[in-house]
């Protein structure tokens, strides 16, 4: 029995791990170089599909946390324009261009409410990132990733865990306290990215002229690609859909 339930647990890490990992981020060794006639790229991101069943619209997907409701944040869209929150836009296989800079202040997921807030964030390699917990009350942080070491470490209110990322790798993190709570983080080798607004809107600037693949990733929606030319000192206006769930 202890031999079969290893063997569950086992299968379960490897296969989170792997459905995790895509291929948004094979991106070879990126070589920083002078960009002196850069192009910019903005744009949006938008869901043209239609939600789940009555009762199951994923944006406004509802899970009870202890004695309030907290919205799932999956997939979020404007009404307005279609706009899909949290999608990230980067450029594919680019292996030379602009120093990456690391923030001085570090990005923050703080745990309130049972939930992660933000519930997405896109750093580039070598970040740092500080969770904290703002709840009065147990929780842990448990990171499916592969390529960044892996850690499963309980917080007490206000508790703050520092971790470096140094690698790319689109990475859940959990509460396993609250099965509904987690948050990704999405770790990029090179600094041409950007995570879409909550109107869908992102801006990639200091690119290389050239032409490039540029790939959206969303935790619900998978992967789309488009093939974009960079011209010196111009801007250029690009959308993507996502045309069905």
């Amino acid at each position: 029995m202890k031999q079969i339930l290893f063997l569950i647990i086992l299968f379960e890490f490897f296969c989170c791990n792997f459905i995790y990992s895509k291929d948004i981020l094979t991106e070879k060794n990126y070589t920083e170089i002078e960009v002196r006639d850069g192009g910019t790229v903005i744009g949006n991101v938008k869901y043209m599909g239609v939600p789940a069943a009555a009762g199951k619209n994923l944006y406004r997907d509802w899970e009870l946390s202890d004695a309030s409701k907290t919205a799932s944040e999956k997939l979020i869209f404007s009404k307005i324009n279609n706009g899909l929150k949290n999608a990230v836009v980067s450029l594919k296989d680019i292996t030379q261009g602009k120093k990456k800079i690391i923030p001085a202040n570090r990005p923050i997921i703080d745990q309130q409410n049972d939930c992660f807030i933000p519930h997405a964030i896109a750093i580039v390699s070598g970040t740092t990132v500080d969770i904290l917990n703002g709840d009065e009350q147990m929780h842990n942080v448990h990171t499916r990733s592969t390529r960044n070491q892996p850690f499963n470490l309980g917080t007490t209110y206000k508790q703050r865990i520092s971790k470096r990322f140094d690698y790319p790798e689109i990475i859940k993190v959990t509460c396993d306290l609250h099965k509904y709570a987690y948050a990704w983080i999405v770790v990029i080798e090179h600094p041409y990215f950007d995570m879409t607004d909550r109107n869908g809107y992102f801006e990639i600037c200091d690119i290389p002229p050239g032409t490039y693949k540029f790939q959206v990733w969303h935790e619900e929606l998978g992967n789309i690609e488009k093939e974009v030319t960079i011209h010196p000192k111009e801007i250029t206006t690009i959308d993507f859909i996502y045309s069905q769930h």
